[in-house]
């Protein structure tokens, strides 16, 4: 994850000093896409880099939800997994989400390691807990655990932090609307969606 060159970061800052914005759908060199909520071709896309194990990450969740429900099709969503190294179980974490979406339950558990967070994030077996949501969502649990282990997710959470590396991310939970990095400041519903609403208005 540490590994993103020198010569393809110097790439983006030109790309950003050249007005060009990047497309937040594209997914990183040889990883698979992103998850999406939304429609290709909203007008406003809201990429965010989160940590399952954040606490802030928890409690803006809701608050990206309420603005998705709010701007409808207007507001393309897309998740980006960047699991903070002082966190000790959020890679398995992203890996647990990774693996639910193998059976088209990304989102279902996404909301289950956010709502459930206090009872993994520093559980002495946290893949017993991650099991346990499984099966709270009706997933194949056999296929579950051994996809948990997959080294395939892996590749696939760490191509999301080199993206967002690239990107000058360094904490979570961090937002790019339409490429333009929110502050941290106006990270809340207020702020969000005057970004949203500033982001309509340019295109429209």
């Amino acid at each position: 994850m540490k590994n993103f060159s020198r010569i393809g970061f110097v790439a983006v800052l030109i790309i950003f000093a050249a007005g060009v914005t990047l497309t937040a759908s594209d997914p990183p060199r040889g990883a698979t896409p992103a998850h999406i909520l939304g429609p290709s071709d909203a007008p406003v896309t809201l990429e965010m880099f989160s940590d399952f194990q954040c606490p802030q990450c928890a409690r803006s969740d809701p608050t990206v939800k309420k603005l998705k429900s709010e701007f409808g099709d207007k507001l393309r969503i897309v998740f980006r997994h960047f699991p903070m190294e002082k966190h000790q179980n959020a890679i398995l974490a992203a890996c647990a989400a990774e693996a639910a979406a193998r059976q088209n339950r990304f989102w279902e558990m996404a909301d289950a390691l956010y709502r459930t967070q206090w009872m993994w994030e520093n559980a002495p077996a946290p893949r017993v807990v991650l099991i346990d949501r499984a099966k709270e969502l009706g997933l194949n649990v056999p296929q579950f655990e051994e996809d948990l282990d997959a080294s395939e997710l892996r590749e696939r959470v760490a191509a999301d932090q080199a993206r967002g590396e690239a990107l000058g991310v360094k904490s979570t939970p961090w937002v790019f609307i339409n490429g333009y990095s929110v502050p941290s400041a106006e990270f809340n519903e207020r702020g969000l969606r005057a970004a949203i609403q500033a982001a309509l208005a340019k295109g429209g």
